[in-house]
């Protein structure tokens, strides 16, 4: 069999098996909320989630190189009992198989006009089950991403990821038809599996130098940033949207060469789980008192 021939079934094989390719009589529309949908403009609080209705009506969903799912395969995401936290207490649970481009696992919320300033803030989870990997690369559970413009940017403007131990934070920004800015900066504090970590992120979005980045891990200011952040010249002004699960590059067997070295690895991690929960996004006039996570 062709060596290309192999490489499509392969990939359709392992989204069919991870339910990312339905079967015919399982067809279903798709579906793209807008900041109509899910925010709540004007007030301060423009959006929170606790995940305790056990529904995920006020998210987007994308599997693998899939998006605008009209729903997500249960197996990779799904609303569950917050492990470690108080009884009642539900959490999104994201999965990604190790399997030939089984990748994604992410909920998303839409974008917004124009470069507004805005507060996050997000529990995650990295269970005791995950596995620590020293020879791979990021696995994102958090980011901010761009929508296409005159130019299609394929990084996000911020980005939280665990790399064996370690917390990173990336940026791009800038300009995707030359060469983007970029960052990438290690946190001090390493990645405790088990341990609810609390994010607070307040940015005020620019591509000119009145940009501003601030992140707080448990009440911790881990990085402050000023400068731009956003992309400037992709014809349309926009807020990043936010992002959060499981994506790991390095399953996105999108040629050959990554292909050959999947088959030949013993992996030493086949499965990657995060959960999430208390999902809040503020405006301008939100504080880090106001908006933190309590314990």
């Amino acid at each position: 069999m062709p060596r290309k021939t192999r490489l499509a079934l392969l990939i359709f094989n392992s989204l069919l098996f991870a339910g990312a390719v339905p079967a015919a009589d399982d067809l279903t529309p798709s579906r793209r909320l807008r900041v109509s949908d899910v925010f709540h403009q004007g007030e301060a609080v423009l959006f929170h989630d606790d995940f305790r209705s056990g529904r995920l009506d006020s998210w987007n969903f994308s599997e693998n190189d899939q998006y605008e799912l009209a729903k997500p395969t249960p197996e990779r995401v799904s609303v569950v009992d917050a492990p470690g936290l108080a009884e009642g207490k539900m959490a999104v649970r994201m999965v990604v198989q190790r399997a030939p481009d089984s990748f994604r696992s992410e909920i998303s919320l839409p974008s917004e006009k124009g470069f507004q300033e805005r507060w996050y803030a997000v529990r995650l989870l990295i269970p005791d089950e995950w596995v620590f990997d020293p020879a791979k690369g990021d696995d994102i559970v958090m980011q901010w991403h761009g929508i296409p413009g005159n130019w299609r940017p394929t990084h996000p403007n911020l980005a939280i990821s665990v790399a064996n131990d370690r917390w990173f934070v990336r940026q791009h920004f800038g300009s995707p038809q030359d060469k983007p800015g970029r960052t990438k900066v290690e946190l001090d504090e390493p990645v405790q599996r088990g341990v609810w970590s609390m994010w607070v992120i307040h940015a005020k979005w620019s591509p000119e130098d009145d940009g501003l980045l601030q992140i707080w891990k448990d009440g911790k200011l881990m990085m402050e940033r000023t400068g731009p952040n956003v992309y400037g010249t992709i014809g349309v002004d926009y807020t990043p949207y936010f992002k959060t699960g499981i994506y790991h590059p390095e399953w996105h067997l999108d040629d050959e060469r990554k292909l050959t070295a999947f088959e030949k690895e013993m992996p030493v991690a086949t499965k990657k789980i995060v959960y999430v929960t208390g999902v809040t996004v503020g405006d301008a006039r939100m504080t880090l008192e106001k908006i933190s996570p309590k314990p």
